[in-house]
């Protein structure tokens, strides 16, 4: 890594130092088309944080990340998904999604995040916020925290749901708040099946369990709830799961607990505010927003990071499509193309799982038999697949 300098010319810069902006540095070096010393990274995430909650990666993004970036990852540091299983109250029997391969993986983030490797040895990385940005016809200036002055042809910017450089450009979105909140952490559960995922629907908030593939029997948990139901109830997070998942899975003899682990990462629990944010032109002069800075979802479904993983294949693609005929980086059509590739799946995967939030957080009674009826009716339709589809992203 090089010493800062004052100010310095680049093709691209990234910025966000998350899982979406150094996938995206990986993808730029391992394609092997673009100059590395041209290539820059302004990363100010704390790397003694180990973020321990986990992403749900597709079949077909997984295999993906496995050719491009040569992602090597121990079998047992992941789950592989067979099976998707769709619960709700009072229901007969769950929506049961298999899939001929596999649906995917489930694997914790700073596991994902460590096994994305490159070489830093060429590329400049700044470790100092963007506070300023300005632009002019041919790159965009990013003003840094430490003084420091980057010149871009094109800022790839990955810096998150809230998005400083999306506020500095004035890039326009819409925020929806979903009046939920996301609570995500571990228990333990023995004869949980480790290939299959569960999505629970239940009355003002969903949980989604997500195993672990390790001795350790933990399940993930990304439990969504009202937050009327949050303010009016000091709520011990574990023993309220725990209690909703036994008394819900007492007929499978599935026997939720705290986890035992010795680790106390593992016995955290984080919370934050749901909104979903939809940016319909995620693009400025020589400045691009991808993953949660250009959409924010509702976890349902797993597609997040998913959509954060496309993005960066589609960007790479453009690009290198650009460096083939010597067209800048930075041009508007360029971004205008990658919007147009991006548009129709980032819109129907932001649709889809907010239609899906809202029909289970306002059900009542007479919905939710509705509801269990058009499963049961599903179950033995070819009508399921749109479910599959969904699960899949793709």
């Amino acid at each position: 890594m090089r010493k800062n300098e004052y100010t310095k010319n680049y093709d691209i810069t990234i910025v966000g130092g998350g899982l979406a902006g150094k996938l995206m540095l990986a993808v730029l070096i391992n394609c092997g088309v673009f100059d590395q010393d041209k290539l820059c990274w302004i990363n100010t995430d704390n790397e003694n944080f180990k973020d321990v909650r986990v992403s749900f990666i597709n079949y077909k993004n997984f295999i993906k990340l496995k050719k491009r970036i040569q992602l090597d990852v121990y079998s047992k540091d992941y789950s592989v998904i067979e099976k998707i299983e769709l619960h709700n109250t009072n229901e007969k029997y769950p929506l049961k999604l298999k899939d001929l391969n596999n649906h995917g993986i489930i694997i914790r983030n700073d596991i994902l995040k460590q096994n994305i490797k490159f070489s830093e040895k060429k590329i400049d990385i700044y470790r100092s916020k963007v506070i300023s940005t300005k632009c002019d016809e041919f790159n965009r200036y990013l003003f840094l925290k430490d003084g420091t002055k980057i010149k871009s042809a094109l800022v790839i910017s990955a810096d998150g749901s809230l998005s400083p450089l999306r506020e500095l450009c004035k890039i326009k979105y819409l925020n929806n708040n979903l009046n939920h909140t996301i609570i995500t952490g571990y228990l333990e559960c023995k004869n949980f099946n480790n290939s299959t995922a569960k999505q629970i629907f239940l009355k003002d908030n969903f949980i989604g369990l997500l195993p672990l593939n390790d001795e350790k029997n933990l399940i993930n948990f990304v439990w969504s709830i009202d937050n009327k139901i949050l303010d009016t109830n000091k709520i011990n997070f574990h023993e309220k799961i725990i209690q909703m998942l036994n008394k819900f899975f007492l007929k499978n003899n599935l026997i939720f607990d705290s986890p035992k682990s010795k680790d106390d990462k593992f016995k955290r629990v984080q919370t934050y505010p749901i909104n979903v944010k939809f940016v319909n032109i995620p693009f400025k002069e020589r400045i691009i927003l991808i993953g949660d800075a250009a959409h924010t979802i509702h976890p349902l479904a797993g597609q997040g990071f998913n959509l954060s993983i496309e993005d960066c294949f589609d960007m790479v693609k453009c690009l290198k499509n650009a460096k083939i005929i010597g067209k800048d980086f930075g041009t508007l059509s360029l971004l205008k193309t990658y919007n147009n590739i991006r548009k129709t799946r980032k819109n129907f995967i932001t649709l889809a799982t907010t239609l899906i939030f809202y029909v289970f957080s306002k059900k009542n009674n007479q919905l939710n038999n509705i509801i269990n009826y058009g499963i049961e009716k599903i179950e033995k339709t070819s009508l399921k697949e749109i479910f599959k589809f969904l699960a899949k992203g793709y």
